[in-house]
Order: C-alpha cells, then sequence, then structure tokens
C-alpha cells in the first residue's frame, strides 16, 4: 500500500505513517421518482425519473489539514443529468456541483458515506407564459442544485468498486425568477468506481478537533435579486446589512448571534395581503438572528435562524432561516453566499463581502 512497505493494509496507520492522496472517477445510473410537492405536479408527472452521475473525488490524508477533524472525507467536484417525469413539461435538468462525503463505516474494501453538495444548475424547459405556462416549478433555466445522499461501495478488484447510492436532489432558483416551486427527486442508483491507485482504504483513527474560545465579529454587506411572482416580470433589488458575533468551539465548529437589517425589493408584490402602495423605504426588515458554522480551513457552512423584530409590512411568517456558504479571502476579507428566506420560502439569494474583527483568541 506505501512505498517500500508491500501489503501495508494489514499495518496500523500509526506505525508506518498516513498513506498517500487517493483518486477517483465514478459512473452511476440512477432511477426514481419525482416527489410532487407542489398540487398541479400530481396530474403531470407520467414517468420515473432517470439519470447519470459522473464524480471525480480525492481523499487527502494530512495531518496539518482539516479533513482529519472530519475522519477524512471525500472531496470532490460532480456532474449529474436528470429527468423530471414530464419532458414536454418539465424537461431535464444538469448540475455542476463541489461535494463532500463524510464516512459513516470505512473499512479496507467497504466505505458507506453520506454526500452533501451544493452548485448550479441548469433546466431546458422553464415556464413561459405563452409557450409553457403549465411549468410551476421553474421559472428559468438557472438554478441551484442542493444535493444529498447515501453512498456505500465495495472494492471488488484493485481498481475498480462497485457503487450505488440513495440521494434527495433538489432544484430551484432562489426565487431569482419565478415561478419557483423547484423540484425534488429520490433517486436509487448503481454503478462504478475507478481508482488509480490499488492501495485499499486505511484504517484511519480519529482525530478530536482542537477546542478553541476565539470570538470576532463579522460584519456582511449582501445584495441580491428576485422576481415577485409569477406574472409580474420585473426583477427587484434586494440586500442585507449583517453583524454577527461568532464563538469559535474548536477549530471545526462555532456558533453565532446577530443582527439583520434586509431590504426586500419584492415584498410589495411577494406578499399578496398587500394592497396599498409601500415606498422603498418602507421595505425594511429588522430581526435577530443564531446560528450554527462547520468549518473546513478557509471555507464555511452555515445555518441561521432568525426572528423579525420590526418591519413595516407584516411579513408572512415571525421567523426566517438563512443558509449559505463563507470563504476567507485574506484574513479580514470573507466572502458570502446565502439564501434568505421566509419560514422555508426562498425569498432571495444574496452575494456579498464581510470584515472580520477578531478581538479575543484562547486555545483551550
Amino acid at each position: 500500500m506505501f512505498s517500500g512497505v508491500g501489503k501495508a493494509q494489514h499495518v496500523p496507520v500509526s506505525e508506518v505513517g498516513l498513506p498517500p492522496n487517493q483518486q477517483h472517477v465514478s459512473v452511476l445510473y440512477h432511477h426514481g421518482i419525482v416527489i410532487p410537492h407542489h398540487a398541479n405536479m400530481i396530474y403531470f408527472i407520467d414517468d420515473f425519473s432517470r439519470g447519470v452521475e459522473v464524480n471525480y473525488g480525492l481523499w487527502r490524508f494530512d495531518r496539518a489539514g482539516w479533513q482529519q477533524y472530519y475522519n477524512y472525507p471525500e472531496v470532490g467536484v460532480g456532474f449529474f443529468y436528470n429527468s423530471y417525469g414530464n419532458p414536454d413539461i418539465y424537461g431535464q435538468g444538469m448540475a455542476v456541483y463541489p461535494y463532500l462525503k463524510f464516512p459513516i463505516v470505512r473499512t479496507s474494501r467497504f466505505t458507506l458515506k453520506n454526500k452533501v453538495a451544493m452548485g448550479l444548475g441548469y433546466t431546458n424547459n422553464p415556464f413561459d407564459p405563452q409557450e409553457n405556462p403549465w411549468n410551476q416549478i421553474f421559472g428559468a433555466k438557472l438554478n441551484a442544485y442542493v444535493g444529498f445522499g447515501l453512498y456505500t461501495g465495495y472494492r471488488i478488484l484493485d481498481h475498480w468498486s462497485l457503487y450505488g447510492s440513495a440521494s434527495l436532489n433538489h432544484m430551484s432558483n432562489g426565487a431569482a425568477r419565478k415561478p419557483n416551486n423547484g423540484i425534488n427527486t429520490l433517486t436509487f442508483s448503481l454503478g462504478t468506481r475507478y481508482h488509480f491507485l490499488d492501495d485499499k482504504m486505511p484504517q484511519l483513527k480519529r482525530h478530536d478537533a482542537p477546542r478553541r474560545n476565539n470570538r470576532e465579529i463579522e460584519v456582511f454587506v449582501n445584495y441580491g435579486r428576485s422576481q415577485a411572482n409569477d406574472y409580474n416580470f420585473n426583477i427587484y433589488s434586494s440586500g442585507s446589512l449583517s453583524i454577527n458575533h461568532i464563538w469559535y468551539r474548536s477549530v471545526k465548529s462555532a456558533w453565532s448571534a446577530g443582527l439583520d437589517a434586509i431590504y426586500f425589493g419584492a415584498a410589495p408584490y411577494a406578499y399578496p395581503d398587500i394592497k396599498e402602495y409601500i415606498d422603498h423605504t418602507d421595505r425594511m426588515f429588522y430581526g435577530a438572528f443564531g446560528g450554527r458554522h462547520w468549518i473546513m480551513g478557509k471555507t464555511s457552512l452555515f445555518v441561521q435562524v432568525g426572528v423579525y423584530l420590526y418591519s413595516h409590512i407584516k411579513p408572512p411568517q415571525p421567523v426566517y432561516p438563512r443558509l449559505g456558504i463563507r470563504h476567507r479571502i485574506t484574513d479580514r476579507l470573507v466572502a458570502n453566499f446565502s439564501v434568505k428566506a421566509s419560514f422555508f420560502r426562498s425569498e432571495f439569494m444574496e452575494f456579498g463581502l464581510g470584515y472580520r474583527i477578531p478581538y479575543k483568541k484562547n486555545e483551550l
């Protein structure tokens, strides 16, 4: 397995050091169903969902990297093609995405992992008021793709594994264009994986993340655009000013709390109860939130849940979630991409920059 060690997969890693990085390519055929979460979908879905997935993955074994604290997950990029049960109305979709697969069970030949993916999607037959008014799922060709799944593989030859999955795939555009009900498919797959090295997967010891009690303030300015409803084709600007207080609990996790000032330009037209004209200055929403962050080196995934404190327009729900990803560009500058929603209904996607102000550093 390692240079000069022979059949080193039977030797404890702690005695011989970490194995070489491993790369592989997977091809899977998907078959499943479209989940009819919107009423009119029940009448239009008349076929199964079918697709093909191609992934390039990397296992990186590095004592100095963040991977050791997540038990050395697989990192990669993928392509997914999928049909949606009615090609004349919903067409087909494609997605390109980075992904992470976190190990649940891992032996020298067998792996069971859960997958998280987020990327860019494309659909070829979106809503059109004249040509395709029945498609209430996609309002635009460009969409966001989110995928979750359980993946398993078994090494049958030195370079080949049998591979399969059960996955939930979502495509929508974050309300950039309406309609935006999105689509969900539940699929099962079977395929194969080619390993560039014939090394078997080593038995790796889980490393506990070093505790940390660092604290900092992060201030973000974000901007987004969205369409209000299906037949109002105007695009409205939105944005937010967000002040975050971050408590680091370890090098892999943190909690946050903060305040939001949110401008939702489409609010008077997106909320059906609003009858009167609303001035631009009255489209502000103020809230407080709490959040959880999963840190992977310079990149972090986060979920926040907020409560509206004050607004001229009454929102349909008192709570709002935000889901996103942040990447540290420099020691102080942070890039942000997130989806702002009202309860579970997306209102707009936002892109922005943040500035870090560390004020406490204390390794536990």
